[in-house]
């Protein structure tokens, strides 16, 4: 626990004024990041990301050097 002695009361009314302002910056902040997260995870449920995957490979059934697994 920290105690915090102010000069005046005015000292301590532009301390919690400032702290209500970053709360409200931190929520806003939180809601964008949860915001962005959903359309994220709705984007790559869709396959759209292993489809642009995919096409940088070259497919999805690419020649691939080297050997590959031999099937028994």
């Amino acid at each position: 626990m920290v105690v915090v002695r102010f000069k005046n009361k005015e000292e301590h009314k532009e301390l919690k004024h400032k702290l209500k302002e970053m709360k409200e910056f931190i929520d806003d902040l939180c809601e964008m990041i949860d915001e962005r997260a959903e359309e994220y995870e709705e984007e790559y449920r869709g396959g759209r990301y292993r489809d642009d995957y995919d096409e940088m490979r070259g497919g999805r059934y690419e020649y691939r050097r080297g050997g590959g697994r031999s099937r028994m």
